[in-house]
């Protein structure tokens, strides 16, 4: 399925859980939107909208903020809403930080169908990469082609025999690479949890919401859903923070070792540097014809 136009859900729908790093209970509400109404968070009556120019800090997610009014965690439901392609949806939320459910975008995607999808009578608008960017921190960096085949690929360079050097490239309209990505659950080092915690951070992880790795055994009894499931979730990451553009990318995205503040920055040097044209379905319609953008699993 090809989306020519904006899509919402059909009526409202709660998800709770707790927060991955502030262990609190959460309850969130998805409620439809009209057309180009946009992503927006709803906390203490203040409408955030999911935009990168709202974006607040990045350790270990991705945080925003509005008059200090703070939604964390938005990263795998950002993904989810890529993932079924919405474009227009309010969410409400009772405490700061999303829950995070099993660690990857799984319920948030299920959640999303279960409310069913709604097709508005608008347009569905592309950010076209027009020229090439590259932006990095360190040895770490994103790269972005200009391509009528939407691409998301990650390299990973750890230290460690199960996670190493693999790479993992997603593909909208590729059944292989859609298969299994939203799944992907996010990951930690035994050895950084009492790092995490010294922060403030991960009070609500557990192995139920999280893979957890000591030297090269992963502590989860179940194991790992995929062999390259860590790169996979980076991935998962990286469609969630881009999405944060606003609309949906047709190019290629190369990211090396990237995390969610260089994904961030790579989003600010796609509008600041004039790099993409943002363009209606029926201008790029042989682009969409040939790239197949957001095929919808």
């Amino acid at each position: 399925m090809i989306c020519q136009f904006q899509r919402t859900i059909k009526k409202p729908v709660i998800i709770e859980g707790i927060g991955l790093h502030t262990g609190k209970k959460v309850k969130v509400k998805l409620y439809p939107a009209k057309k180009n109404e946009g992503i927006n968070f709803i906390r203490k009556n203040t409408i955030i909208p999911a935009k990168i120019e709202y974006t607040h800090s990045f350790d270990y997610s991705t945080s925003l903020m509005k008059n200090e009014v703070a939604i964390r965690t938005v990263e795998h439901l950002m993904a989810a809403f890529y993932f079924t392609a919405i474009d227009n949806i309010y969410i409400e939320i009772d405490e700061e930080e999303l829950p995070i459910l099993d660690g990857s975008s799984k319920d948030f995607v299920d959640a999303i169908k279960s409310a069913g999808i709604q097709t508005l009578n608008e347009e569905k608008f592309y950010a076209i990469l027009e020229s090439p960017v590259f932006i990095n921190q360190g040895d770490k960096y994103i790269e972005g082609k200009p391509s009528s085949i939407t691409k998301f690929t990650y390299q990973a360079d750890y230290n460690n025999d199960i996670i190493g050097k693999k790479s993992f490239t997603y593909i909208p309209n590729d059944k292989e690479s859609y298969k299994g990505l939203f799944s992907a659950r996010t990951y930690c080092f035994l050895e950084e949890v009492e790092y995490l915690k010294s922060l403030g951070l991960a009070k609500g992880g557990s192995l139920k919401n999280a893979i957890v790795f000591h030297n090269n055994t992963v502590l989860n009894q179940e194991g790992l859903r995929f062999e390259d499931e860590p790169v996979r979730h980076k991935v998962l990451d990286l469609v969630g923070d881009l999405y944060l553009l606003g609309y949906p990318i047709i190019g290629e995205i190369y990211s090396f070792k990237g995390g969610h503040r260089l994904n961030a920055e790579f989003v600010k040097a796609l509008l600041y540097t004039d790099s993409i044209s943002i363009k209606p379905a029926s201008e790029i319609r042989d682009i969409i014809k040939e790239s197949s953008l957001l095929k919808v699993g």
